[in-house]
């Protein structure tokens, strides 16, 4: 069984670790410090975000391929592979037009723009710059991860409706550990060490000086120890915090802002994917890897305040978000001499029960409607009639014109036989000579 984090299919934190490398382009165009452009550019994806989620509660997901993901500007900016200056001149080009079309008006994006430059100390003009220029590279992301994963329109609008979870304050609230399970347990093992050593000098006899000093030794090198897990502990926190990078929690002024109308239902986890005993019936659990044939299988792992169906579509979803993230495409580099090959996943990974077990409705894959036969397609009945009306009016037309033909050519053969019969018959005879010499004779 392999898990994948629920994370790979929110928009807010793929957007927040896809746009990162990117942020010394972003500080240049829009004249930024990095720390501004840090704060204003995590301020500025909640409003984007937000912005889209409003869209496609008033219109739906059809209109958010067709008017938005299927966009001329992002037709343009998906031909570049990597981000540079040539990158970031075409997005300069149509940034007002493609924010505009997200927010509904240039008055939302001016209003978010004053708000995100109080809150990092810039002007107006410089934060509506990197505002803007998100919403194109925003569009442009979200359109390659919905044409990879080949995401229908119900599909989108059910990823949509995913998305307000990972904003809630429920999601941010949960405190990550700061230590590793393998490194606090090495650090128990010490301490206990530690302890024990400690009150057995306690009980041994005090008049020997010399052990004593061994054990005194010994407790200054077991500390020293502990103090050297504790700095080990301490950076690997820091680079798993690092490698993680989780967004900052979500700022609801943006959902005044942009009109959006989050559902306020808690998430609420599939007991019967949580529980072991039907993880083990449908050999998944850790205690079943020799009997079932799920060891490869794709599932979403266990998250606070986070529910997802585990549905082919969104496991499909987030595995080429995961290997798209792992590209890193958005560093800044020269475009590239070929482009790079769109994600593959294996239907293995995404694909259901093998065996003869039970499944859920949260198992089942998605079942699309059979295509209908050509006799019931409207489009195809239309097509024969007009074919058959044109070849009716063809063969018509051709009698038409035959009859009109051989009329004409009636009379004409009428006026060749009446000629025919005013001829004189012209009759040959051949006269023998000893008839006409008597006859002359007798004369």
């Amino acid at each position: 069984m392999t898990t994948i984090s629920p994370t790979r299919v929110s928009m807010y934190d793929f957007l927040y670790q896809d746009t990162q490398p990117m942020v010394s382009l972003l500080a240049d165009a829009a004249q930024l410090s990095l720390p501004q452009t840090r704060l204003a550019l995590s301020a500025s994806l909640q409003a984007i975000v937000s912005a889209l989620l409003a869209y496609q509660q008033r219109h739906q997901g059809q209109t958010v391929n067709k008017k938005l993901f299927n966009r001329g500007a992002v037709k343009e900016l998906r031909q570049h592979n990597s981000m540079n200056f040539a990158t970031i001149n075409a997005t300069l080009y149509h940034r007002h037009d493609v924010a505009d079309a997200i927010f509904g008006d240039n008055a939302r994006v001016v209003k978010a723009s004053e708000y995100i430059a109080t809150q990092v100390d810039a002007t107006t003009a410089q934060v509506q710059t990197l505002l803007t220029c998100l919403c194109v590279i925003v569009l442009r992301e979200l359109a390659i991860l919905a044409d990879y994963s080949k995401l229908d329109n119900e599909e989108l609008d059910k990823w949509f409706t995913l998305q307000p979870q990972f904003l809630s304050a429920q999601r941010f609230d949960e405190k990550v550990p700061t230590t590793t399970p393998a490194l606090i347990e090495n650090t128990n093992d010490t301490n206990d060490t530690n302890e024990a050593s400690q009150n057995s000098a306690n009980n041994k006899n005090t008049a020997h000086a010399d052990d004593i000093n061994k054990q005194q030794h010994q407790h200054q090198e077991i500390a020293s120890e502990n103090e050297h897990l504790e700095d080990i502990t301490s950076e690997t926190a820091t680079e798993a915090a690092a490698l993680t990078l989780t967004p900052p929690s979500f700022d609801t002024y943006w959902f005044e802002l942009t009109g959006f109308e989050p559902k306020h239902d808690l998430a609420v986890q599939d007991m019967q994917q949580a529980t072991s005993n039907y993880l083990k019936a449908i050999g998944r659990s850790s205690d079943n890897l020799q009997q079932g044939r799920h060891n490869d299988m794709l599932v979403f792992a266990q998250m606070h305040a986070i529910a997802l169906p585990h549905q082919r579509w969104l496991l499909q979803l987030a595995k080429i978000s995961d290997i798209y993230l792992s590209r890193n495409r958005l560093r800044i580099t020269s475009e590239p001499a070929t482009p790079p090959t769109p994600p593959f996943v294996s239907l293995g990974l995404l694909g259901g029960n093998s065996d003869n077990t039970p499944v859920t409705t949260s198992e089942t894959p998605i079942e699309y409607d059979a295509p209908k036969p050509l006799w019931r397609n409207p489009v195809i009945l239309l097509i024969i009639l007009v074919i058959g009306g044109l070849g009716a009016l063809a063969t018509l037309k051709y009698q038409m014109q035959k009859s009109d033909n051989a009329s004409q050519a009636e009379p004409i053969v009428k006026q060749v036989s009446a000629e025919e019969r005013q001829q004189q018959d012209v009759a040959i005879v051949k006269v023998d000579e000893d008839d006409s010499l008597e006859s002359t004779a007798a004369e």
